[in-house]
């Protein structure tokens, strides 16, 4: 299984994600918005202990500033955008605690956290350098994350959520 633990973005907000992403023509878009806290990997055979695991993290609700939408991993040479988030006490404190959460059972994050919600990539870096598009003053609550595998199809990935924690 290919497990990953996110925040969701409200539904109400993907209007708003769909309009960033159609800045950015030549991008295969993603449909389902999240702002992914650890990426697990692809080789859990049953979250079970997991989803154990996780229900022992403790939080109290807060919320996410959305920021501007960026090409990444740089402007010259980008293979997606996303929309920067910002990081708060709260959203650190939340993603410090599952980190050392599931490390106890061996999955070790191999990158720091970058908060942020993929809005598509691009198959081959497009002939233009995408500029940085200047996000309106967005905010949501978060009061739960969710453990989610991502299902790999030619359509793109389809996201299950397995479990969720509320705070």
């Amino acid at each position: 299984m290919r497990l990953f633990i996110s925040i969701n973005v409200p539904e109400e907000l993907h209007r708003y994600c769909r309009q960033l992403q159609n800045q950015f023509p030549d991008m295969k878009n993603t449909n389902e918005f999240h702002l992914t806290v650890q990426f697990l990997g692809d080789d859990t055979e049953n979250p079970d202990q997991l989803i154990e695991t996780l229900k022992t993290v403790q939080f109290a609700p807060f919320e996410i500033e959305m920021g501007d939408a960026v090409p990444f991993p740089h402007p010259a040479h980008p293979r997606g955008v996303w929309i920067n988030c910002k990081i708060t006490p709260k959203l650190e404190k939340l993603a410090e605690e599952i980190r050392k959460t599931t490390e106890k059972l061996g999955y070790i994050s191999d990158k720091p956290f970058k908060a942020h919600i993929t809005l598509g990539r691009y198959k081959r870096p497009p002939n233009y350098k995408p500029k940085q598009v200047k996000g309106e003053p967005h905010q949501f609550t978060v009061d739960q994350f969710h453990l989610v595998e991502s299902i790999l199809s030619s359509e793109g990935p389809k996201h299950k959520i397995l479990a969720s924690f509320k705070a």
